[in-house]
């Protein structure tokens, strides 16, 4: 091979190279800027989490067109309902027969804590009581006691779905709540009567 062709080749070799480098590096350079998220992604992550707070005001009236005002009795701010966390946990309450019964329907929950909750000393259900509350402990995200007017403001959380549970005495026995309390805004209010309690007595 004369020394004319190999400088011919050696120069046609470093034209191509040339080429190479000219086209690789600007497509490199466009996949990463494409990779890096926006500037809006990363501020966004610190948004503040929006908040909600509950104020109740609980009557009960046992003759139509007479509330009377749930004074001084506490109410809890629970992640799931009675029922549900009862249920799950296999809490039991022993029949007349001796043996362990579960509930058959939700207000059967309901019907067994607040008659607990008014009898303590009566066995089996004071001792269902008990275990209910053990249970129920580690759900309780707040708790609240109402005031002579039967109402109670609850300290701000996180926006989402949560329960409200409250048994309150009555004349003649008691009444349950538990109810699904969505708080989807800054400020929500719940009326608590009979019509919307799980059992009165």
């Amino acid at each position: 091979m004369t020394f004319p062709r190999v400088a011919w080749l050696a120069a046609k070799h470093l034209i191509q190279a040339s080429w190479i480098t000219v086209l690789v590096v600007p497509l490199t350079c466009a996949s990463q800027t494409a990779a890096t998220p926006p500037r809006s992604d990363l501020t966004g992550a610190t948004a503040a989490v929006a908040q909600s707070v509950l104020s109740i005001r609980a009557t009960v009236s046992l003759k139509p067109g007479y509330p009377q005002a749930v004074a001084r009795t506490t109410f809890y701010l629970v992640d799931d309902s009675l029922s549900n966390i009862l249920k799950s946990a296999g809490v039991t309450i022993k029949g007349r027969d001796g043996k362990d019964k579960l509930a058959q329907t939700e207000d059967d929950y309901a019907i067994w804590f607040g008659f607990g909750a008014n009898n303590l000393r009566m066995l089996p259900i004071g001792d269902f009581y008990g275990k209910a509350m053990a249970t129920l402990r580690p759900h309780i995200l707040q708790t609240v006691i109402s005031d002579f007017d039967g109402k109670a403001r609850f300290a701000p959380v996180k926006v989402g779905a949560y329960y409200l549970l409250g048994v309150a005495r009555t004349p003649k026995g008691f009444a349950v709540w538990q109810l699904k309390a969505p708080l989807d805004a800054a400020n929500v209010s719940l009326t608590l009567d009979e019509r919307n309690a799980a059992v009165v007595q």
